[in-house]
């Protein structure tokens, strides 16, 4: 619009009338003749919509959005006045993508919408003009709120194509003097774990190699599978050898094909059990849960009714203390009782697995009594209520079927409890079909008051003959006494107390009953006490154990002490070494004595030894002496561990071992530290930046072409990778040191940081006596920098002797030339004054 003199007089006035408040019972009113506006203009003019003070134009305005308090960033609302305030006009899209539900409405996306509340019922939206701010209050029904924690799988990363080779390489010699012409024992053995990731598939291969003495060699593939995640179901598939996933029945070997539901895919706030929380808020109100003072969740919710489903799983059991905090100040509390039973998810949650194939033999070295029957099982645990789970798992084989059935329930401050009953019938090779039935109980409790966790396990098989699908197939072929040893019963307690200054005590009893006969009955009991005093910390355990069979009871008590040496002991260093002495008796008068003092020794603790000297008293008071040393190396390429001991100066073991991965990825090959299944891993790629440490590592460093492997990070979770800049070489600089990474389950995520190879330096340019202005360009080969205010100028990576151009006024140039020998160098910076010609 062209603005003439009446315009801008117009905007003037009309400005500074904003400026003042209006009172309480006066209109707004305007003098047009205070405006020097033409005739037409006159008769144009249109002041209604300025006449009160809540009324504005309407028309489309850059607004900050906030939804439930919570940013959702600026965007351009058309407002519609309606009832002498701004409304804004809504499209079903744009609610939806600020995290808002509208699937329930019939209108189309780009519909516009002038009253929330016509399709959310109970939402309200307040438009603060002087702010710009609209605030969307929604009712919790209809937000889409993602859990704490939770990464979108858009975001999860399944990494490199790269194949890899886990060792452990391990050997031993025994030499005993006291022989004449006899060699000594020796023995080699190799463990390997292979694997290689195609396009988010990953092919893995379990094997072993063993040779001991003269003896021939063995080499024995264990397992070899291949796997997928499935992230729209949060699950993964499997095929091959493998494992079932035991989630309501028995795990057992397989070769066949499965399908999961995977908890580390959920966020940490919703795996485990943690009860819902109710309540209602009568203003836009912040809500606090705690536990014995501990603050659990916070969150902020709209007026209404509200559900927390997303708290991180607590103790088993205890007390919550929900607090609301009001917006006019007020404050109420409540408290809500809770128990997690031993077998459970969280209300609506559901854990499957199916799977399908044949029973291994070749898990059991003794196979020749097996049968590879094929199999189906299915297995599901589903959150029925807040408070109740049910769980169902079925097997149907060729020789074998059985049902389980069962559900957890808690019962608030008195606990939680499953219970489940199994019908199984098993055919064998020398008998007819065997039918029996499976009752298992499993209690737990917590006592808020006294800390005291108890879990209560009772299995009974009764009702005829009962086997599990392991029991069936391995024995298929054996002797019907044989399998008369599988179990009856099993009852097991365990308690843990904390004593407070005293210490802490737990107890575990364990009993099992096999079907052979009321002698043929195991039952052991443990007892164990710590504490912890400044100077040094106590444990003492006490165990017995009994096997009616035979008669024999077993007795062994052990006390051991641990003194932190390092802590009077000057330097950090020194801060690892600790000596460990330890006393133990057992029947017949047999005990121990061993003393051992160990510790950490280079800068990052990457070395640790210990020496032990053992004192041994058997019947008739014969004492043996043995001593021994060892010592284990970890870098960043894998690990090393040599050990020495003798036995009563007649007998010597030497032994070694040798433990990484082989890494062979797009870059290259790396020699890595072992990589642990279950993890996610990452390739640092910082060429020509070696030795360089990287943070959280425990004394990981990249190589001398400038890579490396950190080989645990957390599967579908974020992960920062920050190298630490203080061990970077003078002539290396790293622009952004810091890359947060989200892996898949043992996929090798790139973290590629750029460097800048040369000299840093720190130059104060001036052009014919004058300093270069302010924003000149100065660049070479492949960096470039702006000077400052004062002239000066920082550049990583440059080259002696090099030539810097710069692009100073009018787009004229001129250079600089780098002579290193002549600039001060200070904490890794070459500082000095150059002349641009």
């Amino acid at each position: 619009m062209k603005v003439t003199k009446g315009n801008l007089s117009f905007i003037v006035v009309v400005s500074c009338c904003y400026s003042f408040p209006a009172l309480a019972n006066d209109e707004m009113y305007f003098d047009i003749n205070a405006l020097h506006l033409s005739d037409e203009q006159r008769k144009n003019l249109n002041l209604a919509a300025l006449q009160t003070i809540d009324e504005q134009v309407e028309g489309e305005y850059n607004v900050l959005v906030l939804v439930n308090e919570s940013d959702r960033g600026r965007h351009p609302i058309f407002f519609k006045n309606h009832k002498k305030k701004l409304n804004p006009v809504l499209t079903p899209a744009q609610l939806a993508n600020w995290g808002i539900r509208v699937h329930v409405s019939p209108l189309p996306p780009d519909a516009p919408v002038e009253e929330i509340s016509d399709i959310l019922p109970g939402a309200v939206a307040t438009f603060n003009f002087k702010n710009r701010t609209l605030n969307l209050s929604i009712p919790q029904y209809a937000m889409n709120n993602p859990a704490q924690g939770d990464i979108p799988p858009s975001e999860w990363d399944n990494g490199l194509t790269m194949a890899f080779m886990d060792y452990s390489l391990s050997g031993a010699r025994i030499h005993n003097k006291s022989t004449i012409n006899e060699e000594d024992a020796n023995a080699l053995y190799l463990n390997l774990r292979s694997g290689v990731n195609i396009a988010g598939w990953r092919l893995r291969n379990y094997s072993y190699y063993s040779k001991e003495n003269a003896g021939k060699s063995r080499w024995n593939s264990l397992q070899t599978w291949i796997e997928k995640d499935l992230p729209a179901l949060r699950a993964m598939v499997v095929a091959g050898q493998s494992s079932t996933p035991g989630l309501t029945m028995e795990n057992f070997g397989f070769r066949g094909l499965s399908i999961a539901s995977q908890d580390p895919m959920l966020p940490d706030s919703l795996q485990g059990y943690a009860p819902e929380i109710h309540g209602i808020a009568l203003s836009s109100a912040t809500v606090e849960v705690r536990q014995n003072g501990n603050l659990m969740y916070q969150t902020t919710v709209p007026p209404g009714e509200f559900i927390i489903r997303d708290m991180y799983p607590t103790t088993s059991s205890g007390e919550l203390e929900i607090a609301v905090h009001e917006a006019d100040g007020t404050t109420r509390v409540f408290t809500q009782a809770y128990a997690s039973p031993p077998v459970s998810v969280r209300k609506g949650a559901i854990k499957y697995s199916l799977s399908a194939g044949k029973y291994d033999t070749a898990s059991y070295s003794n196979n020749d009594t097996g049968i590879a029957q094929p199999f189906t099982q299915a297995e599901l645990i589903y959150g029925l209520l807040d408070s109740t789970s049910v769980y169902a798992g079925a097997i149907a084989a060729s020789h074998y079927h059985a049902l389980r059935l069962g559900a957890g329930q808690s019962l608030g401050s008195f606990g939680a409890f499953s219970v489940d009953s199994t019908v199984a019938a098993a055919s064998f090779s020398d008998t007819k079909r065997q039918q029996g039935q499976s009752l298992q109980f499993k209690y737990s409790k917590y006592f808020d008051y006294t800390q005291t966790s108890m879990t209560l396990a009772g299995y009974r098989y009764n009702a005829g003959e009962y086997h599990t699908f392991d029991e069936a197939s391995n024995g298929y072929y054996s002797k019907e006494q044989a399998r008369q040893r599988t179990m009856k019963r099993r009852m097991q307690l365990t308690l843990s107390q904390p004593l407070g200054d005293l210490g802490m005590l737990s107890v575990s009893a364990y009993q099992a009953d096999y079907k052979s006969g009321s002698s043929s009955r195991r039952r052991s009991l443990t007892g164990s006490w710590t504490k912890a005093f400044d100077a040094f910390s106590i444990t003492l355990n006490q165990s017995q154990s009994k096997v009616w069979r035979t008669g024999k009871t077993d007795n062994v008590t052990t006390l051991s002490f641990r003194i932190p040496l390092g802590r009077w002991l000057p330097g950090s260093r020194s801060s690892s070494l600790n000596l460990n002495s330890s006393w133990a008796r057992g029947d017949n008068g047999h005990d121990s004595l061993t003393t051992t003092l160990s510790g950490t020794a280079l800068e990052n603790n990457n070395l640790s030894w210990s020496v032990s000297q053992a004192r041994n008293r058997t019947d008739g008071n014969h004492i043996t002496n043995s001593s021994a040393i060892a010592g284990a190396y970890k870098g960043s390429a894998g690990a090393v561990n040599l050990n020495y001991s003798t036995y009563s100066g007649e007998t010597e073991n030497f032994s070694w071992g040798v433990r990484g991965a082989i890494l062979a990825h797009p870059y290259g090959i790396t020699l890595t530290r072992q990589l642990p299944e279950g993890s996610g891993y990452a390739l640092v790629r910082a060429p020509g930046a070696s030795g360089v440490m990287i943070r959280n590592t425990s004394g990981l460093s990249t190589n001398f072409m400038g890579y490396a492997v950190i080989p645990s990070l957390m599967p579908y979770r974020k992960n920062d990778i920050d190298l630490d800049t203080a061990t970077l070489a003078d002539d290396t600089d790293i622009t952004r040191p810091r890359q947060t990474k989200i892996p898949a389950r043992e996929a090798l995520v790139l973290a590629d940081f750029k460097t800048h190879i040369g000299y840093r330096v720190f130059l104060t340019l001036s052009r014919r006596g004058i300093p270069l202005p302010m924003g000149s360009v100065v660049s070479a080969a492949d960096v470039s920098g702006m000077v400052n205010e004062s002239g000066q100028l920082y550049l990583a990576g440059v080259q002696d002797k090099s030539i810097l151009t710069a692009t100073v006024e009018n787009g004229r140039k001129c250079s600089i030339a780098i002579d290193i020998a002549r600039l001060t160098k200070r904490n890794g910076i070459h500082i000095g004054n150059s002349e641009c010609k």
